[in-house]
């Protein structure tokens, strides 16, 4: 069938809204903000989609279906209009069922937000096999439909059910994506147990899933998603149930609550895990036998930067670098790097021009720093030094001494070298001392199998990896101020012990990042991870001369030879304003009860982010002024844009204009975007939207901590900038947040942003989708996104692959690909996602009464 404009559907659309009656709350207080001007959406029960699978000539199917196969109901349209229709029905309800050559549709005129008359249904997640030739079709008298092709049967059922019926559902499959409390988003199997049963339906209740959960880059930032939402169902489960709720009321409570520790737990272990005592937060971590064929001096095929306990009282093979030694303790062990193609050759980039090529500083790879090497060299027989006789060359000829160098790299090209073993060992590994273990508290997290005779985690059974990123971060500092204000709320030994190690980790991990006026994490190599980097160099660097360039102008951001002067982190500087900014907050709220004067540190520091100005030259000064850093997103992003447009034009550098654009056009449509966005200077074109979802973190932080009100106007406007893209993707994600910050504003989409959730799959399983329609338009790609084209709007969760909030929610395909159909598609394997990104946001609208669910 041709596609019908939706708009054309709505002529003539009338809609009946019911009374609401909203659940008594038992006089619980309200925990919508003082100045709110908003009213809670009413949230009713809607249809969702559950299918079940049969493939052809299952017995199961209903043999007493009636089948249609012509397209009579449709006859009051124009033949022209439907070409391709193989089978129309008009069910008891109204609703019309349309079957085409591409997919199958659902047109009901009563629904009350006119977006949603119209729905589609494609690809394997609805039609069998992903076949999108709809044979046949039948009803099921209960507003859902029975759907036939070429490869089988689907059944989807239509049942109304609420958001919280929905939520609590998604809570049933937690199960499957969790890993000893950290949340993924693993490959699964499902198993039907009665062998009578051929078919596939998910919530067959002789039905089981089982997940493969393993260690995933940002364990801390996944897992605080899952946790924060736990936490806000926690408190608004508590509230509406009252002082008297009934034992079933108390369960639920109950494992709200247990679900939010959990979370935490397990984000809080990923500062202990790595024995440093030192507060350094890793990305993730795994049990030896989660690493299989994974030796000691054996290749890794897991890539990064990962480090494995060596506990048997052997000695370190190596002296310990400058920053890794304490004076108050001595070692206990020491972690020994694994041998992963990183670890081997990760150079990095060049973070500033002009910078020393020689200098390991300059670059954000693996490579050891002079003062590291130099320590090392201490302990080292003459013949054997790094540096001199075991390094390895960059691609620009430098030595550089990278955590692995193999006989087979040595003096040569680093190279990912497969051939190591006990018996061929690299001639340099990294180690880095242990000096503490894991606390106990952690113990319930492991398998007995993991439990040492000491009582502790058995720490010759763990390899983590390092190299932590500024995203997992701001997870963590989100999740600590969370439970450490919310969700510690009794004086249970568990919840004790808990806010303890949380004080204690926030404190650690925020005086590593202070330490040396650094403003960075320090991780093994003596140097900054690739990306937890927050200082006013990185972000800012040479800015002050750039500024008095004649082009600066013109948003071109260049030395006066017409070189890229901007820094690699100069597009991250306004997010890494708002992390900073929540980190130190969070660790004041934090620190203030026990430790008075890393809190007033802490505080100090903070202050100093609401000076007047920041550092854009030498002496830079540290987290001066990073508020004014915050504001300037968009501005920003059109300078980085129209600096690559400008080194677009060759060496004949060109400012992008109206007159040039066409002679500059290269055919690549990515460089070509890149300019078109230049010329019209829509820096939309240039979102991370990986940083948009990394902007909630500590913009969450800093709205709800900050009382000042003229800081908490400057964090709005900067958060305001980021929203001006976010309303449109229809997240309640950033709806909600920007609610908060903005109680006031009776303007903000609360409505769209409950649809989102009405429209989200209960059953978070990946299937690819069709993006080859008619009823939307397509403009040109981000610049991020390969060359993929957009959606003119954000399509329904519930008609597109699933994700979570780090992609580019308007991208035409994921990862380009566009399946094909297949007569046996395995129903019964796939990768199913974490339901964070709807529980997070149904639970914290909740709780601040943005919705609110109904009778």
């Amino acid at each position: 069938m041709k596609k019908i404009s939706k708009k054309m559907l709505v002529i003539g659309l009338t809609s009946v809204l019911l009374p609401l009656q909203v659940f008594a709350q038992d006089n619980a207080p309200s925990s919508t903000p003082t100045s709110a001007k908003y009213k809670p959406i009413k949230l009713e029960a809607v249809r969702t989609k559950e299918t079940t699978y049969f493939k052809i000539g299952d017995p199961a199917i209903p043999t007493n279906l009636n089948w249609i196969t012509n397209s009579q109901a449709l006859d009051f349209l124009p033949t022209s209009v439907i070409g391709d229709v193989n089978s129309t029905i008009k069910d008891a309800d109204g609703v019309y069922w349309i079957g085409t050559k591409t997919g199958l549709q659902r047109v009901d005129f009563s629904e009350k937000d006119e977006r949603d008359i119209v729905q589609y249904f494609a690809g394997p997640r609805y039609l069998y096999g992903g076949d999108d030739n709809v044979l046949q079709l039948a009803t099921d008298g209960d507003g859902g439909i029975w759907v036939k092709n070429e490869f089988g049967v689907t059944h989807i059922a239509m049942p109304k059910k609420t958001l919280k019926e929905k939520a609590d559902y998604m809570e049933k499959f937690v199960s499957v994506v969790d890993r000893r409390g950290n949340i993924a988003d693993p490959s699964f199997t499902f198993t039907e147990t009665d062998s009578n049963k051929k078919y596939v339906d998910y919530n067959s209740p002789t039905g089981t899933f089982a997940g493969n959960p393993g260690p995933v880059d940002n364990d801390n930032l996944w897992t605080a998603y899952y946790g924060i939402g736990e936490t806000y169902r926690y408190l608004t489960l508590k509230r509406e149930y009252g002082k008297n709720p009934t034992s079933a009321q108390s369960a639920e409570i109950q494992a709200a609550k247990d679900a939010a520790i959990r979370a935490t737990k397990a984000v809080l272990l990923l500062n202990y895990v790595s024995g440093r005592d030192n507060g350094f937060p890793v990305r993730t971590y795994a049990l030896t036998s989660e690493l299989p064929g994974s030796t000691d001096f054996g290749y890794q095929t897991q890539g990064g930067l990962w480090f494995k306990y060596i506990m048997d009282g052997s000695p370190n093979p190596n002296s310990i670098i400058p920053s890794m030694q304490r004076s108050d303790k001595q070692p206990i062990g020491y972690s020994l790097v694994r041998v992963t193609k990183d670890a081997q050759t990760k150079f990095g980039d060049q973070l500033y021009t002009g910078a020393d090529q020689n200098d390991p500083k300059s670059f954000n790879g693996y490579q050891l720093t002079k003062e590291a090497i130099e320590e090392l060299n201490k302990t080292r027989p003459e013949g054997q030094k790094l540096g001199t006789d075991i390094y390895v060359l960059d691609a620009n000829g430098n030595k550089q001494v990278m955590p692995v160098i193999t006989n087979a790299s040595n003096k040569n090209t680093a190279k990912d070298d497969k051939t190591t073993n006990a018996t061929n060992k690299p001639l340099f590994q990294l180690t880095v001392p242990v000096y503490e273990k894991i606390p106990q508290f952690f113990n319930d997290l492991f398998p007995k199998s993991a439990i040492a005779n000491d009582g502790y985690i058995d720490l010759n059974q763990i390899a983590y990896k390092a190299d932590t990123s500024s995203d997992g971060i701001a997870g963590v500092y989100a999740m600590y101020y969370t439970a450490y204000t919310l969700l510690c709320d009794d004086s249970t030994p568990e919840l004790i012990q808990m806010k303890d190690l949380i004080e204690d980790a926030t404190v650690k991990m925020t005086n590593l990042l202070l330490k040396n006026d650094n403003y960075y994490i320090e991780d093994a190599t003596g140097k900054s991870t690739q990306w937890a980097k927050w200082s006013a160099k990185y972000v800012n660097d040479n800015i002050g001369l750039i500024k008095q360039q004649p082009l600066w102008k013109d948003n071109v951001g260049v030395y006066p030879d017409g070189t890229d002067a901007l820094s690699y982190g100069f597009e991250d500087g306004p997010l890494k304003a708002l992390d900073l900014m929540a980190i130190l907050k969070t660790a004041a709220t934090v620190s203030k009860e026990k430790y008075p004067t890393d809190h007033q540190k802490f505080k100090s520091a903070y202050d100093l982010t609401y000076d007047s100005t920041f550092s854009s030259e030498a002496p830079y000064v540290n987290g001066k002024g990073y508020i004014n850093m915050a504001q300037e997103y968009k501005k920003r992003r059109l300078i980085r844009q129209a600096t690559w447009g400008y080194n677009l034009t060759g060496s004949t550098k060109e400012i992008v204009t109206y007159d040039n654009i066409f002679s500059l056009y290269t055919g690549d449509v990515q460089e070509d975007s890149n300019l078109n966005g230049t010329v019209h200077n829509d820096w939309t074109q240039y979102i991370n939207y990986s940083d948009e979802q990394l902007c909630w973190f500590p913009v969450y932080q800093l709205i709800m901590q900050e009382k000042d009100p003229v800081r908490h106007n400057q964090i709005t406007d900067a958060f305001s900038q980021w929203y001006e893209n976010e309303k449109r993707e229809e997240n309640p994600f950033y709806t909600f947040l920007y609610q908060l910050a903005k109680p006031d504003d009776t303007t903000v989409d609360l409505k769209s942003a409950a649809r989102y959730l009405n429209r989200t799959p209960a059953l978070k399983i990946n299937f690819d989708s069709q993006y080859d329609r008619q009823d939307v338009f397509y403009i040109e790609p981000n610049d991020r996104d390969g060359g993929r084209a957009q959606t003119n709007y954000p399509l329904p969760l519930d008609e597109k692959n699933v994700h979570k909030n780090n992609i580019n929610p308007f991208q035409r395909t994921k990862n380009g690909v566009i399946y094909s159909k297949n007569p046996n598609y395995n129903y019964k394997a796939g990768t199913m996602f974490s339901s964070s990104t709807y529980t997070l946001p149904y639970w914290f609208g909740r709780y601040f009464e943005m919705i609110e669910e109904v009778k």
